[in-house]
């Protein structure tokens, strides 16, 4: 067995990925890159429903669980790794600055606010959900 001081990133990640329940997600960078992908996306105009946007986002919340461990903090790579989040963390608090707040007391500043824009299907379907209205990008 591995001594936590001794555990690599992605074995932090790893584990704790799976104590919250994510059997998928066994690398850091993947998760990484899932979250820089989906914030490009929305700086597009997010393309598909609500449900499909809160199941895209959920990439922050598994990444703010490694950030914030302490054996993942320990590990090889972790400077680079939040780096590298924090910089796609920056990009997106930008884009949803310009956007509706959703939910002004919810501690995980990603999911207080939305995108300004989106595909027809989002900003249709956060308008019918949220009561929100956004700006279409066609």
């Amino acid at each position: 067995m591995t001594d936590e001081n001794d555990a690599t990133l992605t074995s932090a990640f790893t584990r704790v990925a799976g104590a919250a329940g994510w059997k998928w997600s066994d690398d850091p960078w993947r998760s990484c890159e899932g979250w820089r992908s989906f914030v490009e996306e929305c700086a597009e105009g997010y393309e598909m429903d609500y449900s499909e946007y809160l199941h895209d986002i959920s990439v922050r919340d598994l990444l703010d669980l490694a950030l914030n461990d302490e054996a993942a903090r320990r590990a090889d790579g972790f400077s680079e790794f939040s780096a590298a989040v924090r910089n796609t963390d920056q990009a997106f608090r930008e884009l949803i600055g310009q956007g509706p707040v959703i939910r002004p007391d919810e501690p995980r500043w990603w999911r207080r606010s939305l995108p300004p824009l989106g595909g027809e299907e989002f900003v249709r379907d956060v308008q019918e959900r949220l009561r929100v209205s956004l700006v279409t990008t066609a």
